[in-house]
């Protein structure tokens, strides 16, 4: 993958985050540069067969890549919409979440409107189990964000709740988190039917947090204030930050989940990654390095993630939630690509790649047990999307393993797409 940035473009990168808006300058100019240089000559290269979904004039897409977008039935959860993708998201458009047949990926058999929406999660549509589904909307009665049940059996909402989900452990509970919050922080993945949170609501950490739904009952509860992970292997600077907690992941079995605690000091952010007991009890930093970008659960006691390692470098680490043990995937095998969104299924993992100098993104797919890496293909992404409008790949697995689905815009729009590893 000769057009790949190389270790010195990343270790410039890395000391330009100290300051952030150099850096996002820099970047663009460079990019824009060597891209002059190393223009692809095909928009989309695979030996994979790969269909779109949807009518072909809809932009769609699913959203983040740790849900799959297949029920256990055969049904395929997207969202859609026919408004310009590469232009930040807006209030006063909303965004469609379709059901498919995956037998018929042309007309959805289920449509419903959502009020709230980004480009990296969309209103976080996804499977309760074969019949349910769960996503985010807005209730301008009351001001507030919500989650929504429907039933693709009885084509209706069967029940609501007062929290936008973040996470979900089947029909057992939610996890939210304030989205208001993440708007003020990391709008890329908050809401903006609601104003951002001021300086005075961002600085209360005790009554912000995560919070628990018992989907049964609607009963919720606080579980973790922002407060509360403050002061687990607390830092002096953390008095002078501001906070966000973010990208929380339930584990296979539901006892726990992972959280960042993202903190910020001016323009520069720092990373902890947590595990928590889903009942409150206990509270654990997996990693304090400074950066810890994307992980998923490879097992129930361990992680697959993009993270700075015990040595300072950058790269796949597999994280043993139990012991806290860290170990570099291959030595490192995966590391001079870049920052990746991993997906694990059985024994291997799909990941991806952020456009490299011929603003082509990569698809991969890795084995735990040997270490072998295998590009399935490259997608290629214009300068027309970037920064909150980015399209990442952001792969994920069939339940039967059969079949990758990821998100692009080699075409010009955003595009829901199937890869199947068997043709």
């Amino acid at each position: 993958m000769a057009n790949e940035y190389g270790s010195i473009e990343r270790k410039i990168a890395r000391l330009l985050s100290r300051f952030p808006l150099l850096k996002l300058g820099a970047k663009s100019a460079y990019g824009r540069l060597v891209f002059m240089l190393n223009q692809p000559t095909s928009i989309i290269l695979s030996h994979h067969r790969i269909v779109s979904v949807g009518d072909p004039a809809l932009n769609t897409f699913f959203g983040y890549y740790d849900k799959t977008p297949v029920s256990e039935a055969g049904f395929l959860l997207c969202h859609a919409c026919s408004n310009p993708t590469n232009l930040k998201p807006d209030s006063k458009h909303g965004i469609d979440v379709l059901v498919f047949s995956i037998a018929d990926l042309s007309l959805p058999i289920l449509k419903i409107s959502s009020k709230v929406y980004n480009w990296q999660q969309g209103a976080r549509a996804h499977w309760l189990d074969a019949d349910l589904f769960i996503f985010n909307d807005f209730d301008a009665d009351k001001q507030h964000y919500i989650s929504r049940v429907f039933s693709l059996k009885e084509k209706k909402e069967v029940t609501r709740f007062d929290f936008p989900v973040q996470d979900s452990y089947k029909r057992d509970y939610l996890l939210a988190i304030n989205y208001r919050r993440i708007l003020a922080l990391r709008p890329d993945y908050g809401y903006r039917n609601l104003p951002a949170l001021n300086n005075t609501e961002i600085a209360n950490l005790k009554q912000d947090g995560i919070w628990k739904i018992d989907q049964n009952t609607g009963a919720s509860s606080l579980l973790y204030s922002i407060d509360a992970v403050c002061k687990v292997e607390a830092e002096a600077v953390f008095s002078a930050a501001q906070h966000k907690i973010n990208h929380v992941m339930i584990s296979p079995d539901g006892k726990r989940f992972i959280f960042l605690h993202r903190y910020f000091l001016g323009k520069r952010k720092f990373d902890r990654l947590f595990i928590a007991d889903a009942n409150g009890h206990a509270l654990k930093v997996l990693s304090n390095k400074g950066m810890v970008s994307h992980c998923f659960w490879s097992s129930p006691n361990t992680l697959i993630c993009f993270m700075r390692g015990p040595a300072g470098k950058d790269g796949y680490y597999l994280v043993n939630v139990d012991s806290g043990a860290i170990d570099s995937f291959f030595n490192g095998r995966l590391d001079g690509l870049g920052d990746g969104h991993p997906h694990a299924h059985d024994g291997w993992f799909i990941t991806d790649t952020y456009p490299d100098k011929s603003r082509m993104q990569h698809l991969l797919k890795a084995d735990f047990a040997t270490g072998q890496v295998e590009e399935l293909g490259q997608f290629f992404q214009s300068f027309k999307f970037g920064g909150e409008t980015r399209c990442d790949l952001h792969p994920r697995v069939s339940p039967d393993g059969s079949k990758v689905f990821f998100d692009s815009v080699f075409n010009g729009t955003r595009k829901l797409y199937i890869l199947d590893l068997e043709t």
